[in-house]
């Protein structure tokens, strides 16, 4: 966690979620040198442990089971920040960002907790993992990890690279979820950039390993900035401008590597990362395979895991849920609960459902 200059436990601010890419971990920021861009930072930021697991419940050939990174980030890290330190709770200004697979942890996240979160920035993110399978050898899985494991499920992670989990996964087919969410996008094109070349032998192979100031070894990755990340910002920013979304998308000279994510940093803070968002949207849609969570003023909760890729949308009083292949439960914010099968509409009561206590007749004597 990272206070903000002249932190005082009376008084409130405003909530970054910063989250690490891959092969990374909770302080990878700090080793990095990055935090040194947050001088006078207005907020609290909170970096968490996301190890390798791509901010996802794992789909475990259908079991899905741990790792449970996505429900540990929503379900344990968030209320423990809100719990531990004084958070402005106006929608505005809480935000999520990330670099590289942080960036799909921001925009997966982001959109499974809009009414939480008003902004929601990916740097250099692996946005679209679906992308990534038409790319990659398919003996190797999405990520790599069946055959490393020698696991006979085609990704443990995601499942079938078009089934209806990877989907559900994907921050390029959820864009409508972010409909009232600002959002900023920023990728490299795979060019070094003046800040990469100052620590680049222009010399040497096109990935190198130099140390002209006698510190870390620097490597410069432009070809997975050019072949994957900018590919997926590009999807995935046009997938943002049509479904309506407020999106600011950035495209500078640079490679997957630290002196570029520093830049986008800036540019990310130049943005600004707490401006005004809508409060309390009375239409919304959000789609998700969550067993549970919370969109806006509804909590929903499935008897079973979905089967499908379930749709929420809300138009004013009336929810209309897709077919999830159970019965849910939903709660409002006004203590109602709803138990409904699937496919369903249902009206959602304007007044509070909370009982109200009795009057208790007067004690003798009282």
């Amino acid at each position: 966690v990272l206070l903000p200059d002249g932190y005082t436990p009376h008084k409130r601010y405003p909530l970054l979620v910063l989250l690490h890419g891959l092969n990374g971990d909770y302080d990878s920021y700090a080793v990095a040198g990055d935090t040194s861009v947050f001088d006078g930072f207005p907020g609290i930021i909170v970096m968490p442990e996301g190890a390798d697991g791509w901010y996802t419940d794992w789909w475990n050939n259908g079991e899905r089971g741990g790792p449970a990174w996505e429900s540990y980030e929503l379900n344990e890290v968030i209320p423990a920040a809100l719990a531990r330190f004084p958070i402005l709770p106006q929608r505005r200004y809480h935000a999520i960002a990330g670099i590289s697979m942080g960036g799909l942890g921001a925009a997966y996240l982001g959109s499974r907790l809009p009414g939480f979160f008003g902004s929601v920035a990916s740097l250099s993110g692996f946005v679209d993992p679906q992308y990534f399978a038409e790319i990659a050898d398919p003996a190797m899985g999405f990520l790599s990890s069946a055959s490393q494991k020698g696991d006979s499920d085609w990704d443990p992670v995601y499942g079938p690279p078009h089934g209806f989990y990877a989907t559900g996964h994907n921050p390029t087919a959820l864009v409508t979820n972010l409909e009232q969410t600002r959002v900023f996008v920023s990728t490299g094109n795979g060019e070094p950039s003046s800040a990469e070349l100052s620590q680049y032998n222009a010399n040497t192979a096109v990935l190198a390993c130099v140390d002209p100031a006698g510190g870390a070894c620097f490597t410069g990755d432009w070809a997975t900035e050019n072949q994957i990340i900018y590919p997926m910002s590009e999807l995935y920013h046009r997938a943002l401008v049509a479904a309506g979304v407020d999106v600011t998308y950035e495209v500078q000279p640079g490679g997957h590597d630290d002196p570029h994510f520093r830049q986008e940093l800036k540019a990310m803070l130049a943005w600004g990362l707490f401006k005004p968002v809508v409060s309390d949207p009375s239409s919304w849609v959000d789609q998700t395979v969550a067993t549970g969570g919370q969109l806006w003023d509804v909590g929903y909760r499935f008897d079973k895991p979905p089967t499908a890729v379930v749709q929420f949308r809300r138009v004013g009083a009336l929810l209309s849920i897709s077919q999830a292949g159970s019965a849910v439960t939903l709660t409002t914010s006004r203590g109602c609960v709803i138990r409904t099968g699937t496919p369903a509409t249902v009206q959602i009561p304007s007044r509070s459902c909370h009982a109200r206590p009795r009057a208790r007749p007067a004690r003798p004597g009282g």
